[in-house]
């Protein structure tokens, strides 16, 4: 039996990543390379908002990601970073997940939970 993972053609997938930035396949189907700092859903990438380092959210970060309507939100800045907890709490009294990963493990997470339909929000901070 052949087994296929069907992909959704109309959104921005990961298509490669390295230790300091990340090849991106809109939805128009182009690859845009970017080294600098990130927020990246299904429907958009933006690289314009200064990001504070993941440990140093502040309150206008938070509100930021949180008006993208994510369910998940994955953080990343190329390797595992500890969360303060509110940050944590923050997310979650919204009911919205929020992980840390490494780069790598990020941008996989990101890309199956985009082909599954999810509102996932990827922050990554290049710091």
């Amino acid at each position: 039996m052949k087994i296929s993972q069907e992909t959704p053609l109309d959104t921005n997938l990961i298509h490669e990543y390295g230790e300091q930035f990340i090849v991106i396949k809109t939805k128009n189907s182009a690859l845009v390379t970017i080294d600098t700092s990130l927020i990246l859903t299904s429907n958009h990438v933006v690289t314009d908002y200064i990001l504070n380092p993941i440990t140093d959210f502040s309150i206008s970060d938070i509100n930021y990601i949180k008006n993208l309507d994510p369910e998940v939100v994955i953080l990343t800045n190329g390797s595992s970073v500890q969360l303060p907890p509110q940050i944590i709490v923050n997310f979650s009294e919204q009911a919205i997940g929020v992980e840390v990963m490494s780069l790598g493990a990020a941008c996989r997470t990101y890309n199956l939970l985009v082909s599954e339909g999810r509102r996932v929000v990827l922050v990554l901070n290049f710091e």
